[in-house]
């Protein structure tokens, strides 16, 4: 599996940026992960730099395993907090592609989509209060992006001392395009817009630009660190 790629990660209009991200290649395939750090000043910087280097050194060990990983990195957080007095937390959205397999894992509300022919064949499910009320059909998906307790996590990586991770497997032949981003990113750029923007791009560097160019469209004075990765596939 051939994997090419494009990375982008602002600050909005924050005071620093809380968002981490990273790629990784090697005799354990490809990997990438987006983290958004929560948790006051600096402290969620913290929470989502410490995931990104547990991921990073996981991946270049043997019997690499992402729910495990998200485990050690759940366990070295919930240390954090107790050293700094502080109650980072971060989510996590990350993937790892082999020969045949994609999985995908994710705590909080970063999300990973899939893509096949400029459609989404896979959207990860948000662990919010908001999309608790999608769940039991006081509202729809798309008014996530409005609800007014959109922000407030079921479930994040330092929250409690066991955090259940979400795992799904997808065959390397059903897509051929990944998007992991935070929540500042995909908050501002529609569905639609991904699709769209897709399907008029040959590279990742063109679609991410395309979609960032929508998020400036769309986004108000006030907005949140906002981090993005795409990945394109094909045979390799």
């Amino acid at each position: 599996m051939n994997c090419i790629y494009h990375t982008y990660s602002h600050i909005g209009t924050r005071r620093n940026n809380q968002d981490s991200y990273t790629v990784c290649s090697g005799r354990n395939g490809f990997a990438a992960a987006v983290a958004d750090g929560l948790g006051g000043y600096k402290g969620g910087e913290i929470a989502s730099k410490l995931f990104i280097e547990e991921f990073e050194s996981a991946f270049e060990s043997e019997g690499f395993d992402l729910e495990q990983t998200y485990a050690e990195a759940n366990e070295m957080i919930l240390d954090a907090q107790e050293e700094y007095n502080n109650s980072m937390k971060t989510t996590a959205a990350a993937v790892w592609i082999d020969k045949t397999e994609t999985i995908i894992a994710n705590v909080g509300d970063s999300r990973v989509y899939a893509f096949k022919g400029g459609a989404i064949v896979f959207q990860s499910i948000d662990h919010s209060v908001a999309q608790m009320c999608v769940d039991s059909g006081e509202i729809t998906p798309d008014m996530i992006r409005t609800h007014e307790d959109r922000c407030i996590l079921t479930r994040s990586l330092g929250g409690r001392s066991e955090v259940p991770v979400d795992i799904s497997h997808l065959d390397n032949t059903d897509y051929d395009s990944l998007l992991l981003c935070s929540d500042g990113f995909w908050e501002h750029v529609y569905e639609q817009e991904m699709c769209e923007t897709l399907k008029q791009s040959q590279t990742p560097q063109q679609w991410l630009e395309k979609m960032v160019t929508c998020r400036r469209s769309n986004v108000t004075s006030d907005n949140d660190n906002n981090t993005a990765v795409v990945i394109m596939t094909g045979e390799g």
